[in-house]
Parts: C-alpha cells; sequence; structure tokens
C-alpha cells in the first residue's frame, strides 16, 4: 500500500496533529527517538514505567506548594504502586479515587500525632493548570512481554487515555480482539490508570473501558445534542479530548458499578454526557426558571439511571453548598433498583440505601427537615395534603422517574404545596405525548431529547422488528349467541350496578373473542414453533390479556412443547444426515432444558377465581413467592426462557438477553412504548429485537410512535385548554355545580360530606356510593359528571384553585373512587366463565390465514419515516381544542355509554364489528 496511505501517515499522524494543532496537547513521537532516563525524552529510566514520574512530581508540587519531598515520595509511591493480588480493575478504581479525589500523604499535626490529607493531581477547575502530552508509537516492556502502543495520552504524567489505530481498511474490531486484548494480556500495568480506551480505523471509531466487551465500546458522534452525527475518529477528538471534556469526562462521567457482586467501569455515552450537561446548564440558572428544570427523555434502555447518577455527581461535585436530591418512583420495585444503583456506584458513600429510603409519609418529611444527600421515595409518601411547606436553607433537586406517571395527581399536588422551592427535573424513557400538558407545566419544556430512532442509529439500543402474526377471525356462524348469551345472563339472576358496570366493560372490549379457547390454542401452538425455531435468538416474554388466561397460555403451550419434543425426537429418529441429526440433538436438548413460569401480582380470592375455569394458580404463586424468578430470568445462563406476564415487569425491568416479545394483550401509548422496549437492550452477540403481535397493535404502534416524536422539535405540541383561564375556571364550576345537583336529587347532600369527620364521613360516602349505584343509568351519569371534572381539573394550576372548590372536587373524586372500587370488587366469574365457553363455541378461524406470515412482512420500526408519520396522524386531529358546553358534552357521553348496556345490546351484532375491526 502506498505509504500516504498507510496507518502511521494517513491515521496516527493526523490524531497527534490534530490532539496538538486544534486541541493543545502536546506531541510526542517516541518509536525511536524516545531517550531513556531522567533527563531523557519523557524522563522514563525504564521502558516498563507507565508512570511520567518526572513531570507527576512537577504538577504536583505546583498543585499542592505544602508537600514535603517525603510526601511527595509517598504520592508517587502511592500512584505507581499495587498489590499483587489485586485484579486490574481494583487497581483502577483505586488509582481513579487519586485522581479525581486526591492522593492520600501523611502530615504531622503539631502535637505530634499524624493524619492523611489528599493531594490534587488533577486541577479540574482551571484546565490550563494541567500538562497533556500525546506520545506516539510508545514501547512499553512487560513481565515477558514488549508492546508498541500506537498513542498513549498522559495527563500530568499519568497514562490516562490509549488510543489503538488500525488502517482504513481493517475492521475497527481487530483493534479490540488483536491488540487491546493482547495488551491487557502482556502489559496490563499500562492500564492500571486508564480512564478511556479510543479504537479506530479513522473511518469508524469506538470508546470503552477497562472490562468492557467489544459490544459496550460505543460510538461519539456528536459535539451537540443537535447534529446528526458522523462517527469518524476527528469528531470523537474533538468531543471527547477536548481539554474542558476531557477532564469533565474523568470527574463527572466515570462510575464503578459494584451490581449483582462483580464490578463494571461506566463512562457516560455520548448521548448521556451531552444530555446531563444540558440539565447542568438548566440547574445553573434555576433562579430563573420557577423550579422546572425540564424534561429528560432518553428513550428506554438508553442509560437513564445512569444520567440520573451523573447529573447527581456532577452538582455535588461542581456546585457550592450540599443539595439533597429526593429521587422520586411510583413503584417499590423501581424504588429498590434506582436506590440499589447509587448505593452499588458509591453515590452514597458506604451507607446502605436503606437509609435513605422514606418508609411514611412522617418519615419523608422528616428526611426532607434534614439535610441528607440523598430521599429515595415513593410519589405516593406525599400523602399529607395539609402539611406545613418546607422551606430549606439548601436546594431541593426533585428527580422524577417515569415522570410521565409520577407527575399528577394528589400525590403531586402535595409535593408541591410541602416544597414550594424545589427544583423540579423529569425523567422519562417516553416523550409527552400530544396531550399531555402537565409534565410539561410540572417541570417545563425538554431539556435533553435522545428518541427511539437515534438511540438505534447509535447503537445504543438494538434495533426492534416487528412481526404480525395474528389470525383472522372468520364470522360468526350464526345469530343463535345472542339466545345463548341473553339465557347466561338470566341464568345469572340480577346483577347490581357495579356487576353490570364490569360486564360492561368486558363486552366493550374483544375479552370473550381474544381468550376463546380456540384462538388461545392456536396462538400456544405458532408459538411454540416460532419460539423452538428460534431457539438460539435469546428469552422470550409472552404478554397476555389478563391473569387467568397467562395460566390458560401457559398449559396450552406446555402441552405443544412436547408435542414439538416428540416431533423432533421422531425427525432424529428418521434423519439421513449426520450434521442435521446433531444439530437437532442440540435443539431437542435446549428444549427438553427450557424452563418457563407465569409472573401476575397476587390479588384477594384468586385461588377461587382461577378454579372456576379450571385452574390452579397455586403453583404458581409458590414459585414466585419462593424462587427468585426475576434474578433467573435476567441471567444469562439461567434456564428460564419464557415467561408469561400481563402486567408485571412490562416496565422497569431489564433483561439485556429478552430478544423475543410476543403480544397477545391490547395496549398503547407510554404502556405500548415501555413495552416493548423490553427487547431494545444491548446483549453480546444480540443484533435485534423481535416484537411478535398476535393482536394487531399495529395501528395504536404507529399511534405511539407518531406521538413518540411528535414534541422532539419545538418543545410541548399540542393545545393547552388552560390558555382561556376564566372559560375553563367557569367549566369546572359548571361540573361540580352539575354533579351537586345530581347528587341532592338522589338525597345526598355533597356539603355534608366535605363537614363530615373520621367515620362520619366514611359513612356518607358509603351513602353516597350505594346512592349513586341505584340503576345502571343512575351509576354512569354520575361517573360522567365526576370523569370530566377530573379531566377539566388536571388543566388548573394551583392558583386557579380555592379551598371550597378543591374541597368539592375530592368529595366527588372520593365517591367517584368508590364507585370504581365496587366494580372491580364485582364478582362476574362465573357468568364471564359462562359467556366465554357461548363465544368459543360460535368462532371460527381462517386456518388458510392462520399464521402464514413471511419474513418480507417483518419491519424494522426504527427505520419508519417518523415526519410522514406525525403529518398522517396530524391530518385526523383537530387543530384547535374547543371545549363544549358542558352539558352539550355530559348528554352525549350518556348517551354512548347507555347504548353499550349489555343487557340490551344485539351481541352477534356486537361481535361482528369487533371480528370487522380486529381483521
Amino acid at each position: 500500500m502506498a505509504k500516504d496511505y498507510s496507518e502511521d501517515l494517513l491515521i496516527q499522524k493526523s490524531t497527534a496533529e490534530l490532539l496538538e494543532k486544534e486541541l493543545g496537547w502536546k506531541s510526542v513521537y517516541a518509536f525511536d527517538n524516545e531517550v531513556l532516563g531522567e533527563q531523557g525524552t519523557l524522563g522514563r529510566k525504564t521502558q516498563s514505567e507507565v508512570v511520567l514520574t518526572r513531570h507527576l512530581r512537577i504538577v504536583l508540587k505546583r498543585l499542592n506548594p505544602w508537600m514535603t519531598d517525603k510526601q511527595m515520595t509517598e504520592a508517587i509511591e502511592r500512584m505507581t504502586g499495587y498489590m499483587s493480588s489485586q485484579t486490574l480493575m481494583q487497581i483502577n478504581e483505586e488509582k481513579y479515587g487519586y485522581i479525581r479525589d486526591g492522593v492520600p500523604v501523611t502530615r504531622l499535626k503539631p502535637n505530634g500525632e499524624t493524619e492523611q490529607v489528599r493531594a490534587k493531581v488533577v486541577d479540574f477547575a482551571n484546565v490550563d493548570n494541567n500538562e497533556f502530552i500525546a506520545v506516539r508509537e510508545l514501547w512499553i516492556k512487560g513481565a515477558i512481554h514488549k508492546r508498541r502502543a500506537d498513542v498513549v495520552g498522559f495527563v500530568n504524567g499519568l497514562p490516562l487515555i490509549f488510543i489503538e489505530l488500525k488502517n482504513h481498511d481493517q475492521d475497527i474490531r481487530n483493534a479490540y480482539t488483536d491488540n487491546y486484548r493482547d495488551y491487557l494480556d502482556t502489559i496490563p500495568h499500562l492500564f492500571h490508570h486508564n480512564a478511556m480506551i479510543m479504537l479506530s480505523n479513522g473511518m469508524e471509531s469506538r470508546v470503552g473501558t477497562v472490562g468492557s466487551k467489544w459490544e459496550f465500546f460505543h460510538e461519539w458522534k456528536r459535539l451537540t445534542e443537535q447534529e446528526a452525527g458522523n462517527i469518524e475518529l476527528p469528531t470523537m477528538l474533538r468531543g471527547i479530548c477536548k481539554k474542558k471534556n476531557f477532564l469533565d469526562l474523568l470527574e463527572n462521567f466515570i462510575l464503578y458499578d459494584h451490581s449483582g457482586g462483580h464490578t463494571a467501569k461506566i463512562l457516560a455515552r455520548n448521548h448521556q454526557y451531552l444530555g446531563v450537561n444540558q440539565a447542568i446548564e438548566m440547574y445553573r440558572n434555576r433562579q430563573y426558571l420557577n423550579g422546572k428544570l425540564g424534561v429528560f427523555w432518553h428513550t428506554q434502555g438508553s442509560g437513564k439511571s445512569y444520567s440520573m447518577l451523573f447529573l447527581s455527581q456532577k452538582i455535588r461535585r461542581k456546585f457550592e453548598g450540599s443539595p439533597t436530591f429526593l429521587v422520586l418512583t411510583d413503584r417499590d420495585e423501581l424504588n429498590k433498583q434506582i436506590s440499589d444503583t447509587f448505593e452499588n456506584c458509591g453515590l452514597l458513600g458506604n451507607v446502605k440505601a436503606k437509609k435513605f429510603i422514606a418508609s411514611s409519609g412522617e418519615d419523608l418529611k422528616s428526611k426532607l427537615k434534614g439535610n441528607p444527600s440523598f430521599i429515595f421515595s415513593l410519589i405516593q409518601k406525599f400523602n399529607d395534603p395539609k402539611a406545613e411547606p418546607i422551606y430549606p436553607d439548601h436546594d431541593i433537586i426533585v428527580m422524577s422517574d417515569e415522570a410521565h406517571r409520577t407527575q399528577n395527581g394528589i400525590f403531586a399536588d402535595n409535593l408541591m404545596h410541602l416544597l414550594p422551592t424545589a427544583h423540579r427535573i423529569g425523567f422519562t424513557g417516553t416523550p409527552l405525548l400530544s396531550n399531555d400538558n402537565i409534565t410539561a407545566r410540572t417541570f417545563g419544556g425538554y431539556v435533553s431529547i435522545y428518541d427511539f430512532k437515534r438511540a438505534v442509529e447509535d447503537k445504543a439500543t438494538v434495533p426492534l422488528y416487528y412481526e404480525n402474526r395474528g389470525e383472522k377471525l372468520q364470522d360468526l356462524k350464526n345469530p343463535e349467541i345472542n339466545d345463548e348469551i341473553a339465557a347466561a345472563l338470566e341464568q345469572a339472576g340480577e346483577l347490581d350496578a357495579s356487576q353490570l358496570a364490569k360486564l360492561e366493560r368486558e363486552f366493550a372490549k374483544e375479552v370473550h373473542l381474544l381468550t376463546a379457547e380456540k384462538r388461545l390454542r392456536v396462538v400456544a401452538q405458532d408459538f411454540v414453533r416460532h419460539y423452538s425455531d428460534l431457539w438460539t435468538a435469546g428469552k422470550a416474554m409472552f404478554v397476555c390479556y389478563n391473569k387467568v388466561t397467562c395460566v390458560r397460555m401457559f398449559n396450552y403451550v406446555q402441552e405443544y412443547w412436547q408435542k414439538e419434543i416428540k416431533a423432533l425426537e421422531e425427525s432424529i429418529a428418521k434423519s439421513t444426515s449426520q450434521q442435521e441429526a446433531q444439530e437437532k440433538r442440540r435443539k431437542l436438548e435446549w428444549m427438553r432444558e427450557t424452563d418457563m413460569a407465569v409472573v401476575v401480582s397476587q390479588e384477594q380470592n384468586e385461588i377461587q377465581t382461577f378454579q372456576k375455569w379450571g385452574l390452579d394458580i397455586r403453583p404458581h404463586r409458590e414459585r414466585m413467592e419462593n424462587e427468585e424468578l426475576d434474578k433467573a430470568f435476567k441471567a444469562d445462563d439461567s434456564r428460564l426462557r419464557v415467561v408469561f406476564v400481563c402486567a408485571m415487569w412490562l416496565t422497569g425491568f431489564d433483561v439485556k438477553t429478552l430478544s423475543c416479545l410476543y403480544i397477545d394483550k391490547p395496549m398503547k401509548a407510554h404502556t405500548l412504548m415501555q413495552t416493548i422496549a423490553r427487547a431494545n437492550r444491548v446483549s453480546e452477540g444480540k443484533t435485534n429485537g423481535l416484537i411478535i403481535d398476535y393482536i394487531g397493535i399495529v395501528k395504536a404502534l404507529r399511534q405511539a410512535l407518531a406521538d413518540y416524536t411528535a414534541n422532539s422539535e419545538d418543545g410541548i405540541a399540542g393545545n393547552d385548554p388552560t390558555i382561556d383561564k376564566k372559560e375553563l375556571i367557569n367549566h369546572v364550576l359548571e361540573a361540580i355545580a352539575g354533579t351537586t345537583v345530581f347528587l341532592k336529587d338522589h338525597s345526598i347532600e355533597l356539603n355534608d360530606l366535605i363537614k363530615a369527620e373520621s367515620f362520619g364521613k366514611l359513612s356518607l360516602l358509603k351513602a353516597a356510593a350505594n346512592a349513586m349505584c341505584e340503576t345502571a343509568e343512575v351509576r354512569k351519569s354520575y361517573c360522567t359528571f365526576a370523569t370530566t371534572l377530573l379531566k377539566l381539573w388536571k388543566y388548573l394550576d394551583r392558583e386557579d384553585i380555592k379551598p371550597e372548590m378543591k374541597q368539592q372536587k375530592d368529595a366527588i373524586e372520593a365517591i367517584y373512587k368508590e364507585l370504581q372500587q365496587k366494580r372491580r370488587h364485582a364478582d362476574i366469574s362465573d357468568l364471564s366463565v359462562a359467556i366465554n365457553d357461548i363465544v368459543n363455541e360460535h368462532v371460527e378461524l381462517d386456518p388458510e390465514a392462520t399464521m402464514m406470515v413471511a419474513e418480507s412482512r417483518r419491519f424494522d420500526i426504527s427505520g419508519i419515516d417518523f415526519d410522514l408519520l406525525r403529518r398522517e396522524f396530524a391530518k385526523s386531529k383537530e387543530k384547535n381544542l374547543v371545549l363544549k358546553d358542558i352539558q352539550e358534552l355530559l348528554q352525549e357521553r350518556i348517551a354512548q355509554m347507555l347504548a353499550q348496556n349489555p343487557s340490551r345490546i344485539n351481541f352477534y351484532e356486537k361481535y361482528r364489528e369487533i371480528i370487522h375491526d380486529y381483521n
């Protein structure tokens, strides 16, 4: 190859020139030019030395003028020495602590005693007070081998960055497998102080840390969040090796995570570094922002939790004062997960996370009155609306995880009331949907955006492919279904309003069609064939309609799994190819050892409920209670490979090896996006995730994806009905007045309920709920009043709300919630089983259309034209949100709900309509 295109001249020399001429590093070519000795080129006495002690000594003296010669010697010995029993990661973590926080040296106190103090190794506050040297072709001698490193970047004499370069026509992965891994074996001491490792062929570049697998070396494509980005080496050098950026990364964007019994060194990815620093700028200007630091939207799987840690770490190190970080979630498992991550990454010192977790509302208030560095709490712990506001003399920074779920409702109101001066930032893996005005009002607009498409482009997540395998339903045989369901209703006897309401919800959905045995069996059989064909792909999660269906599907899958095993055994016996037989034996062994489990939450009377369906929940519940199924499913080598879920594990549960997500449950918006993101985590050998759709979610998926990027350019899209505040408040007052009159017509005085106390209030609440259950029509009418009021209420700001309005709204909402509670606990399980059997009898499946899916029908979700999608959905939406007259709105909704009363519905026509929509 021509010399002009050689690795040395084209890549290595260009790298050195960019570092020197543009970024201000001193460049040294050492290959055959280095003179050894204290007065030599780098001050190294031998090629075994990896710390430039001459340079380190000069900087230590400059940064710590109080140091004696003895302390200087002690500092250098600590920086260069290590114990042979230590692993490379242990040495690296220890040296990093010295670099960031200072190297310990002994000082004599006036009373003759000694103490340890820290001597600065790097001046993070003043970039120009440090020395940056890039050395090319540096010989390093190990115990028995000698190697030549392409570029080593020294800061204050410490080898903090290692750059391995290949020629432009070579695969960048060779730099990892052929060179870097060899250096780890032969000259490991070069990496004792290493902060980061760069690999590049000029055209493509990756950066990672000691201990990282190749899959976790990532690109650095952008200098600002707005750039499209490129993966060439100059971009990475400018982004990482600019002196200010390098020291920022070194000080604030490195973590050692000790989760799971081993240590992983985490360097912020490009999008985390840019996003967190944008959030830092918001915090720097916090006095002008009225508590709103913004919404940090980084798509599921792109390291949102670590971003929270980086932000906390940088604020604590770079700003005066001692702020309290209040980390909010809405579920116990998420609370434990995030607090454990903070503990395992060392942000809580040597204190266990449970010391920082608020155990109750009172404990939370007590902690907030102190000044702990961190508090972890459920939003539900803000349960005292009359608590006296807290005005601390230090900053409280509220970091709300999954902000779209934790920012509204009574608990969020209580938080705003209790902490009026707090600074709030919302973290979310899904964007603010077009109708989500509250999140913006609580946190402000976007502070950082890293959406689904960009995460896939950057390889922060793997691509998700969508495959539709939903079978077609044929028409129902005949209208006899009307008579049979009507007979089942009659046999069930008189239904109260709550039972009727619950039954109504079932009929409004496709539950009986989707859970018909014929259909479930076809889906189960297809799942077994499909997943067993992908047996080397990874783990699978099957999302079912409800808890009962989880167990039914589990049972059907076990039946067909055994049939598939038997068929495979017969196929092996007949096989004429030795290679084919060997491969099938491996698959057979995999199928025999594959474990599956049901994972659903507990509920009261579940044993009886499942028994009515001819099912036994107890063996599944015993596994859930006695085994750590979550750990088993996350473990790469565990035989637990398939789980059946309906709600649990769909959010906040990361399994990197989960490759196949089978969906047989209608979902939309946040829930759908969070669910499909279960399959996008990066794992060794995993090239993509696969979404298998049995339910026909594609329309909801397209809508969610359109919303998912709808707001990314200009902050919060959509129209805010709070613009005309007078009109909005009038509508709220009308809704309250209308509800009050409706209650009075049924002998309930709302004011009596508001004024009552203790058990008296409870008694009146029960009486009101019973009165609203007088008939199905009364119940629906009240629910329409209440839901309309609650929808309007969420657009009010605190200053719009008078105490009397709040009391009336709370009382109306309390009655509504009591009605919902009644409906939830209404028992219609016997009737549901009967109706399910009738529907199963009358439904037919099209065997020709069933599961005949060509590979070409898969599509890559990240490859969708988001702009086109956004425009398509924008066409169908009104440009302006107009609030109708309240009475008109109520009448319209009451008429709509009455039309769906299952005691009057034409079941045959209803199900034909559902089948039409389904197909």
